[in-house]
């Protein structure tokens, strides 16, 4: 091997070593719900708060009744995947208990939220749940993330191509995410999403108002409720977004 092959050989595996270390970097700084988020403690404090304020309504074994939903097993995870422990702690704040929505103190609520973690399966730690805390606290299948699930929130960023008939279409697109905001996102947000790669999906898009004809063609943003079927996926939209103003080859 000659001194430049040498040479070339080493670089890229110092080159390989210096992803795999930025990869395992990354990995180390995602929080997840089996990371240990909260103590055995909370939780048995917030056993106390479901009992008092919350088992009426959801029951006992957590399976709720056609006007609570179910808080425990797969349906959870249905409502809840690839959402943030901060998200649920909001949503539990805001609306419960159902007759007096937000009317007990943050830390019973952020209690109760500890004790769903822990009657899901989730392991507890050495430190307690905080609500700063909670917003990075990804919630997701053991096994690592999974596609979000139908009817949540989301934005994808794909190509605007005309569907069959009247229909439209986000081609090329990127996994759809969730998203807290349905509506139009700033430019500064836009422009942000224009250096990122797109996808291999295809969302059917739907009730997109006004006609978007102006934009086929461009890179967009869609927001919306996703809605998963055998079909094909498609995205109730409620916002949309140019991000970039050809798709390129």
């Amino acid at each position: 091997m000659s001194e430049l092959e040498t040479v070339s050989r080493r670089l890229t595996l110092a080159v390989a070593a210096l992803l795999v270390a930025a990869g395992a970097g990354e990995a180390q700084d995602r929080t997840t719900v089996w990371d240990g988020v909260y103590t055995a403690e909370q939780a048995e404090r917030g056993e106390a708060v479901y009992k008092s304020h919350c088992l009426s309504c959801h029951l006992a074994d957590f399976s709720g009744t056609e006007e609570a939903s179910a808080l425990a097993g797969e349906p959870f995870m249905e409502s809840w995947r690839e959402d943030t422990v901060g998200n649920l702690y909001t949503r539990v704040r805001n609306l419960m208990p159902f007759d007096e929505p937000a009317s007990l103190s943050d830390d019973a609520y952020v209690d109760s939220v500890a004790y769903l973690l822990q009657v899901n399966g989730f392991p507890a730690g050495a430190a307690e749940l905080t609500v700063a805390g909670a917003a990075d606290v990804r919630i997701e299948a053991e096994d690592g993330p999974g596609d979000v699930p139908s009817f949540a929130l989301v934005s994808a960023v794909g190509c605007l191509e005309r569907g069959d008939g009247a229909d439209w279409v986000l081609a090329r697109a990127t996994r759809a995410v969730r998203t807290t905001d349905p509506s139009d996102s700033s430019p500064e947000a836009l422009a942000a999403l224009a250096g990122r790669p797109l996808g291999t999906r295809t969302f059917e898009l739907m009730a997109v108002y006004p006609d978007p004809a102006a934009h086929a063609g461009h890179v967009m943003e869609a927001k919306g409720f996703l809605i998963r079927s055998p079909d094909g996926d498609r995205i109730n939209v409620s916002a949309l977004g140019m991000v970039a103003d050809a798709c390129g080859p």
